[in-house]
């Protein structure tokens, strides 16, 4: 039986001479292991669809547990990413931590169309706004995955927070009220203004967000409070590619 979907290539990997495995993060399976034959030689009608960054329509059979390419059509190539270190640098965390959270055989749109959105952006995003998009993937990630951080009521309490709190509970999930701020413990303290572009985030697209101006300041901080957000409920990664970005 054939089965039809689209997906993004995240990872390739050399079988034999002219093979390859791929990772596809798609849009109806969730996360597949893809077998290709011969997609290595050069008139190859899968060779263009069969490379990372690749998001393609994709014909496939499902053989003994596995997955087979029979036939493909590439839809857009993000392959010009590549071309600008940085932009490859954060193209790849963002692809590692999609394949990362998707869980194999498990349908997830959400996290499938925010991945692809963000190598849209990406092809044409200055590259002073890269940190600013690792910030926003982070959350928009975060959300799909069923881990998104309360930011409009207080975690503890569970009262909404009109005038937003600038303490959070990393334990608790989001942000605490003024009144619960002497019972949980430890607490986050941040800039109210940091609080309130989470909040922006998870209210706009990202096409939207990403052109929001945020200070060197609030970009610290909302990088402090995602790496220890993301380290409690999402565990230790070991994603290769954070150590590029942090150490380029």
């Amino acid at each position: 039986m054939q089965i039809e979907t689209e997906g993004i290539v995240v990872k390739t990997v050399k079988y034999g001479e002219a093979d390859t495995i791929l990772t596809i993060v798609s849009q109806k399976l969730g996360k597949i292991t893809v077998f290709t034959k011969a997609s290595k030689r050069v008139k190859s009608p899968l060779m263009s669809a069969s490379q990372i960054f690749a998001y393609s329509n994709f014909v496939l059979t499902h053989q003994s547990g596995s997955y087979r390419l029979q036939r493909v059509e590439l839809i857009k190539n993000y392959y010009k990413i590549s071309t600008d270190l940085d932009k490859f640098f954060y193209a790849s965390y963002f692809m590692e931590l999609s394949e990362k959270l998707m869980i194999e055989h498990q349908t997830n749109i959400k996290l499938f169309n925010l991945l692809k959105d963000t190598l849209d952006i990406l092809l044409e995003l200055d590259t002073q706004k890269l940190e600013l998009m690792r910030i926003i993937y982070e959350l928009k990630i975060l959300e799909c995955s069923g881990f998104k951080p309360e930011v409009l009521k207080c975690a503890n309490c569970g009262i909404i927070q009109l005038e937003r709190s600038r303490y959070f509970s990393i334990i608790e999930g989001g942000i605490i009220c003024k009144d619960c701020s002497s019972k949980v413990k430890p607490l986050m303290e941040f800039d109210k203004t940091t609080i309130r572009f989470v909040e922006y985030v998870y209210s706009n697209d990202m096409s939207l967000a990403v052109n929001a101006k945020v200070s060197k300041i609030i970009l610290a901080e909302l990088k402090r409070l995602l790496h220890h957000y993301i380290e409690e409920y999402l565990g230790t990664l070991n994603l290769k590619s954070i150590n590029f970005i942090d150490n380029y």
